[in-house]
């Protein structure tokens, strides 16, 4: 029988399994779909003849693992440098090959394999965003003209933030596009199986979402991830990793993404950045853009309705184009709050129902055994929760008692903020709180009962803690902080 470290890890890649199937179909199945990939070519030099003619295509060493990686270059007359960065599968670069054209028409255009995919090797080594970045750092050193403008998609996207964050003069700005594995892994992995998080799911009767709540059973997931990370046990060195995860770059680099930290660079990072995601993404949830785009100093946000997670794809690419035209053309309109929020003495009382959405200016906002509310744009005084199931986003609670009490009730807050003498006061609930600021001169959390929180990148500014809150536990009775 596995002792509970091995189950634990076990359960983590399987886990992982099915969220590098819905992240990317697997080579095998994209290859007939994929002009260009190496399942389907095999050769770099049938690829060279498949491409036009005015591409580059050289493969170089990279200065991580010393392996050779394929390098492509477009529109070298050009004097402004763009890199685009793939996420997961091995279609690798392929998935720009009909944005290249459209962007070698003004762009110096840079694109590559990431290790481990499509035409580059598969080097043995843990495949993270970190490592990732270093490679990018020493591709744009070598070949960009001046500072470049990064473009990069799901695992492609967190590597670019990661790069953007840790090497800025090497950017004048980043564009993500339905980046991947921001959040805390716990609710990005979530997502990425089961699809409820942030889903705004109402459907099924009123009773049976609300016992979603009491079953504390219901949930696997939470649970397993909320456990001392797995990673760790294959992190102690780059050989055990990559003895466990070889031939196998998918999972390698979806494990490491998934257990890297970006909750300093989701609030820190400097540079202007645009963000463009499909609304219907099922693998990286629109609630990672709408984070990105209040806790980022100069970002904004661009959505593209009922559509997935791969935006350039044929039935989104005019949409997806539009929207990188504007991002590489204009600056981004950073979020700029109101000092205080507005006074106001209305109430609001929610009580046995079903969906719908609430946004105004109020005193009190209570809610009763009610499934799928959205709180959006609002703005209160304190918010009392049981026996519901509600979202929130883009909302303001500021006031002079305990701001949002939680009893018996699962709440999914974006990019919110919570300014009280405690911020939170949970009993027997659930949270997912994603860049929410937690705010409280006496406490930001307290518990009267076990309650289980997900927090991606909260700041946390209160006499228990101060710092950015990251993490999924369970707690109970205590203020327990790192």
């Amino acid at each position: 029988m596995l002792r509970l470290p091995a189950f634990c890890l076990a359960l983590f890649l399987l886990l992982l399994t099915g969220l590098t199937a819905q992240a990317q179909p697997s080579a095998t199945a994209s290859a007939p779909n994929c002009e260009l990939c190496r399942e389907r070519l095999l050769t770099l030099n049938i690829l060279r003849q498949r491409v036009p003619a005015d591409w580059q295509l050289y493969r170089e060493r990279e200065p991580v693992w010393n392996s050779q990686t394929l390098v492509i270059e477009a529109g070298l007359e050009h004097s402004q440098t763009i890199l685009l960065v793939h996420g997961l599968g091995q279609n690798g670069f392929t998935d720009w090959a009909s944005v290249i054209p459209e962007l070698a028409r003004q762009y110096h255009v840079l694109a590559l394999d990431l290790p481990g995919f499509g035409y580059s090797d598969a080097p043995a080594g843990k495949y993270s965003p970190t490592h990732y970045a270093r490679v990018l750092s020493a591709l744009l050193t070598r070949h960009a003209k001046g500072r470049a403008i990064v473009i990069g998609h799901s695992m492609g996207g967190a590597v670019a933030l990661r790069l953007a964050a840790s090497r800025p003069e090497l950017l004048s700005r980043l564009i993500l596009v339905d980046a991947a594995g921001i959040l805390h892994r716990t609710a990005f992995t979530k997502h990425s199986i089961t699809g409820r998080l942030g889903s705004g799911q109402t459907s099924g009767t009123l009773r049976g979402l609300l016992e979603r709540v009491r079953d504390f059973s219901d949930s696997t997931i939470e649970r397993i991830f909320g456990l001392p990370d797995p990673g760790r046990l294959l992190g102690i060195s780059e050989e055990l990793w990559a003895g466990a995860f070889s031939g196998q770059a998918n999972a390698n680099a979806a494990a490491a993404l998934v257990e890297e930290d970006f909750s300093n660079a989701a609030t820190g990072m400097p540079l202007p950045t645009w963000l463009i995601w499909g609304e219907a993404d099922p693998v990286a949830p629109l609630r990672t853009g709408q984070m990105l785009a209040r806790r980022l100093p100069q970002a904004q946000l661009l959505s593209l309705p009922g559509v997935g997670h791969t935006p350039m794809e044929a039935a989104s690419f005019n949409a997806f184009m539009n929207r990188l035209d504007r991002a590489l053309s204009e600056a981004p309109q950073g979020f700029n709050p109101s000092a205080t929020p507005p006074v106001s003495h209305r109430d609001y009382l929610c009580q046995g129902e079903n969906g719908g959405r609430l946004s105004g200016q109020f005193r009190e906002v209570r809610i009763e055994n009610c499934a799928g509310l959205l709180l959006q744009d609002l703005v209160a005084e304190r918010l009392i929760i049981r026996d519901s199931i509600v979202q929130m986003l883009n909302t303001r609670i500021h006031g002079d008692e305990t701001g949002i009490t939680l009893i018996n009730s699962e709440l999914v807050a974006t990019a919110s903020e919570i300014n009280a003498p405690t911020s939170i006061h949970a009993e027997r609930a659930r949270l997912d709180l994603a860049g929410v600021i937690l705010e409280g001169s006496d406490t930001a959390i307290s518990t009267g009962s076990t309650s289980r929180f997900i927090a991606s990148a909260c700041p946390v500014r209160s006499p228990d803690f101060m710092g950015l809150w990251h993490t999924s536990e369970t707690r109970s009775n205590t203020r327990q902080w790192p």
